[in-house]
């Protein structure tokens, strides 16, 4: 359907249309925000949000992962919609507690805290913990960070395929340092010339045959 330019409507002419934010709550006013809008008659829902840290990803290794007591902890996400439980949801770097790490200059006026969130994880008869424990990448549980601990770790895609090689593709220290694995390095960055993955060329970077 088009529209005059002058049909006196609601719409008018503009390079990119507008998407809505998800509404967010204010603790000082008590309410959901959102355009710079308080709004009325919100029903919230919560959701349960369990992130990944890129192992056991299937259903069968997530359930290894409760019986082992490993993996990151469940969340719980209050929204003014339904369908906003994914924005909600907890950052990488505030489930795993690096938040020193990762989120420099981001909003922290209201952080995400297990204590508001994930309360289960305080109470020592829901098989809590002392707070102020922070995710290892390593031994995937939680515990006071040390030199072996691992604050991020980039997996391979499935890794449960590949039952030999238990290390990821990289990993990340207590002083947000990084080492890679030199066998996952793309060819044009010095990387080998075939892996276990593909076989590639000696100086050419393989391109997908044209239609």
């Amino acid at each position: 359907m088009s529209f005059p330019p002058h049909s006196g409507g609601p719409f008018f002419e503009v390079d990119q249309e507008y998407r809505h934010r998800p509404a967010e709550y204010c603790r000082k006013q008590r309410g959901w925000f959102q355009d710079g809008r308080k709004l009325r008659n919100v029903k919230a829902s919560k959701a349960f949000v369990w992130p990944k840290d890129g192992r056991n990803g299937t259903s069968w290794g997530r359930f290894k992962d409760i019986l082992q007591n490993k993996g990151p902890d469940m969340y719980l996400t209050l929204n003014a919609d339904k369908h906003d439980y994914m924005h909600n949801r907890p950052t990488r770097a505030q489930w795993s507690g690096y938040r020193y790490l990762d989120d420099r200059g981001l909003d922290i006026a209201h952080p995400f805290t297990s204590k508001k969130h994930a309360p289960w994880t305080r109470t020592g008869w829901l098989g809590g913990r002392t707070p102020g424990q922070s995710y290892d990448f390593r031994t995937r549980q939680y515990g006071i960070p040390n030199r072996g601990t691992w604050t991020d770790a980039v997996w391979q895609p499935d890794p449960r395929k590949n039952k030999y090689n238990r290390y990821p593709e990289a990993m990340r220290n207590v002083y947000g340092e990084w080492f890679q694995d030199f066998h996952y390095v793309p060819q044009w960055l010095g990387g080998p010339i075939s892996n276990e993955k593909g076989r590639g060329r000696f100086h050419k970077h393989l391109e997908p045959d044209p239609w």
